[in-house]
């Protein structure tokens, strides 16, 4: 009987003689005729003979390995890769269409597009469920309904609103898509290796950054051409380093991403027992103690907490490796530990979130304005979507910037929007701390280890916007599409 977690078998048996000649046959003809075109091109222009070596090459190496290059799970790695190391927002892909083209908005669309014409040809391909239709589709019901309560809203922000609510499904399908080609427990122990070893890097690359400065994600538009990059501003300071932005849109967005990736990194201890996964959950929270965010601190213990709740003994073992972690961190971070105290000073705090200077409030002054706006459409807000964001807006305003992701869901979809949004991430949690409590060892560190990643992202949702940026938003819906394929799989089941 095989194991759960094995590798699946291939979908159509033995590859037999002919087809292997005929295969060798058509890549032989394909080098041929890509020769003929390369010295065509090289004839007439020597500089696009380069180019076009490289796209053939590329090619060939395609149709060689289609069987690994093109199957789902390399097509989900390449996408994680993409939102890992590719700044969103800092560099778009020329073009003279009117929208914007980011490299991962072009993988996406191709790989849901071909994901989608596959299911409507293939027998193989399957829509798989989550286990979270329910909170998903009132979700999207609640999101509607504010904007049918909101149409002359919707009508004067028509542009926004459609990029915003088809945006959003985006997130949805990547969840049925993690779904439904992530079938065992090794490729879920594989993309997880893939998380956490790229987080580990962008971690080590954002240290040197806190150090010197130096954003080494800034330079992709000098090896590739194509790749357009748009200035966002320069570092700032925060305690005794440059507060670190890596590959993300802004230092709490990156603290955020490297703590959700954490749990990750423990499970994978915890499954295979190399010290090298400890190094990485040093790594990640190192990275994201660079950006000076209070906002991650916040999730870390967040994260802790959440291990306690659901497996306390369990925890309490791996506590005494805080000890060689905190001396980590002021060995490599010197006055890190100071600077996280001083932010965490309940007179700093209030003093920092209550200065009143219009659309940049601090956290605690936004509440009040927020609420009274709130007051005006309680159950449906003011249109999902509709809202844009103006630095120059007064408090007043419904287009002021917002530190606190629940409060501006609750003014754009009202509290309906909020209560499908809260029952998304119940519902996964739940599910989860089940699986967690009905197994043992790995197993139970694996579906905690992805409760407490969405936990954390919940509570830093608290203090900022976080659906306004794209990398540690894409990596929530991540975690729900692989809870979705845990949850799915039999108490118990181990892999090989």
């Amino acid at each position: 009987m095989s194991s759960p977690g094995a590798a699946l078998p291939a979908p159509g048996g033995p590859v037999s003689h002919a087809h292997r000649r005929s295969r060798e046959e058509r890549i032989l003809w394909a080098v041929i005729g890509g020769a003929l075109l390369l010295l065509a091109v090289a004839i007439h222009s020597d500089g696009q003979a380069t180019a076009l070596l490289g796209t053939i090459v590329v090619g060939l190496v395609i149709v060689s390995y289609q069987r690994v290059l093109l199957a789902w799970q390399t097509m989900l790695g390449l996408i994680l890769l993409i939102i890992l190391f590719i700044p969103i927002r800092r560099y778009t892909v020329g073009s003279s269409l009117p929208v914007e083209l980011e490299p991962y908005r072009i993988v996406i669309a191709v790989v849901l597009g071909a994901w989608f014409c596959a299911l409507a040809a293939d027998p193989k391909v399957r829509w798989r469920g989550t286990g979270l239709e329910a909170p998903m589709a009132t979700l999207v019901v609640a999101l509607l309904l504010s904007l049918l309560a909101n149409i002359g809203r919707v009508n004067e922000h028509s542009t926004v609103v459609i990029k915003n609510f088809t945006f959003f499904v985006s997130y949805l399908l990547i969840v049925y898509f993690i779904a439904s080609v992530v079938r065992s427990r090794t490729d879920v122990d594989r993309m997880f290796k893939l998380l956490v070893g790229g987080g580990s890097i962008v971690s080590f690359l954002s240290l040197v950054e806190w150090k010197t400065g130096t954003n080494f994600f800034n330079w992709y538009s000098h090896a590739l051409p194509f790749l357009h990059y748009v200035d966002e501003g320069v570092a700032v300071e925060r305690g005794t380093g440059i507060r670190a932005r890596g590959s993300a849109q802004h230092p709490i967005a990156l603290s955020a991403a490297l703590v959700m990736l954490m749990p990750l990194a423990v499970y994978l201890f915890q499954r295979y027992r190399k010290p090298i996964w400890l190094v990485c959950a040093a790594l990640l929270t190192l990275g994201s103690l660079s950006t000076g965010s209070r906002t991650g601190t916040t999730m870390l213990i967040a994260v802790g907490v959440a291990f306690l709740c659901m497996k306390p003994r369990e925890t309490v073992r791996l506590l005494p490796w805080l000890l060689p972690l905190l001396i980590l961190i002021q060995g490599v971070m010197p006055g890190t530990l100071g600077t996280i105290k001083m932010m965490f000073n309940p007179k700093f705090v209030i003093q920092e979130q209550s200065y009143d200077q219009g659309a940049t409030a601090g956290r605690i002054a936004d509440i009040g304005p927020a609420l009274d706006r709130w007051s005006r459409q309680p159950l449906f807000g003011s249109g999902f979507g509709t809202t844009i964001a103006d630095p120059n807006a007064n408090k007043d305003s419904d287009q002021q910037i917002l530190d606190d992701q629940w409060l501006g869901t609750l003014l754009q979809t009202g509290a309906v929007g909020v209560i499908a949004l809260l029952w998304l991430f119940v519902r996964a949690v739940r599910r989860l701390n089940r699986r967690a409590k009905a197994t043992s060892g790995a197993d139970a560190w694996l579906a905690m280890s992805l409760a407490a990643s969405i936990i954390a992202f919940a509570v830093g949702m608290l203090t900022f916007d976080a659906f306004a940026f794209i990398q540690v938003t894409f990596f929530a819906f991540v975690m729900l599409g692989f809870s979705g394929v845990v949850t799915r799989q039999r108490a118990g089941a181990t892999a090989a």
